[in-house]
């Protein structure tokens, strides 16, 4: 079973805007790359049955990967470059002031890393007191959108963090310069292939399906830092004309051109809230009809590396962690759903 890539999936697809007034969509990142991270979430299994997450046999590597974890928090306490400073950052999302910093390292350590832009900004717009040096020396999540100029992600926080301070015209503003966006990418797809390219070549004497199960683990724990900022601005609350109509030009936009399902249906469900009349509604409801079931397609078609990686059969454990480190290879330099159309 699929199991990383269908968590992946369900949480991030299935959750954000799943109803226009539901809670804040949050999914942290699991604190151990075990291998049943989020119990209830409805999986397919190749034939095609829905099972609960629950219900899952415990990996065979899981002592393993209990004691990759612990080796893991011991080593990137002396993080020393930008990609183990990020992974220092991503492992340990408790102590916030440890992850700005490490996010800062590899942010200043790559500078054009979008990856580093990304997590350094978002973790910056978690309230601490008193505020954090390395988010109050620069606004981070404005460098994320000048230097990230054509991704529309930025904007979306941005015009979010305008309404928190009462700015209708900047929350407008931003908003449309989001919908005029060619591309929404909040790199989520990027993980599993970072976590690959370190754990593949570290020497803790475990199997290589090991690693890629961690890998996998590790890079499914996605938290749509998006997702409130787009909800409060587009879907909660009354709007007026015009904040309808930019809203639903973000949601048509955001539909075409996210970079992952969950970026692509909240945008057809933006898109639906906010439309001008029925035929745009039901334009809008169409077009999550066909992300759905785009991401039914792609959870089926793409290759079974997870069973792989849990295979008594040395072969096909090797054969799993090449799958594996294509598929992670190919999300990171695509995004999720181009990736998914390639295959």
């Amino acid at each position: 079973m699929k199991l990383e890539r269908l968590v992946a999936i369900g949480v991030a697809a299935l959750s954000a805007f799943a109803g226009a007034v539901c809670a804040q969509v949050s999914v942290p990142p699991p604190a151990l790359p075990s291998a049943v991270p989020l119990p209830g979430v409805a999986l397919r299994v190749p034939a095609g049955a829905e099972v609960r997450e629950s219900a899952v046999a415990p990996s065979r590597w899981q002592q393993e990967l209990d004691r990759l974890d612990a080796d893991l928090r011991l080593r990137l306490l002396t993080a020393n470059d930008p990609l183990t400073d990020w992974l220092a950052a991503e492992i340990d999302a408790t102590d916030i002031e440890s992850q700005v910093r490490h996010y800062a390292a590899a942010r200043v350590g790559a500078p054009a890393d979008r990856v580093y832009l990304a997590a350094l900004a978002v973790a910056c717009l978690q309230p601490v007191r008193p505020t954090l040096p390395a988010c109050d020396a620069v606004d981070r999540l404005a460098d994320w959108s000048r230097r990230d100029a054509d991704n529309g992600v930025p904007s979306m926080l941005l015009a979010g963090r305008a309404r928190v301070r009462g700015d209708s015209d900047a929350v407008t503003a931003y908003i449309d310069q989001a919908a005029a966006a060619p591309r929404f990418d909040d790199y989520a797809a990027q993980q599993p292939q970072r976590w690959w390219q370190y754990l593949r070549t570290l020497d803790v004497g475990i199997d290589a399906a090991a690693k890629a199960r961690a890998a996998a683990n590790y890079g499914a724990g996605n938290e749509l830092a998006w997702a409130p900022s787009l909800r409060a601005v587009c879907v909660d609350g009354r709007r007026s004309d015009r904040m309808r109509t930019v809203c639903a030009a973000l949601g048509q936009s955001l539909s075409a051109r996210g970079a992952t399902f969950a970026l692509r249906r909240a945008g057809a469900r933006v898109a639906e809230i906010n439309a001008a009349d029925a035929g745009a509604r039901s334009a809008a409801q169409s077009r999550n009809a066909r992300l759905l079931a785009a991401s039914a397609r792609c959870a089926q078609v793409e290759p079974d590396f997870a069973a792989a990686l849990e295979s008594p059969d040395a072969a096909s454990r090797a054969r799993g962690v090449e799958q594996f480190a294509a598929w992670a290879d190919a999300r990171a330099q695509f995004g999720e759903v181009v990736a998914c159309e390639r295959v």
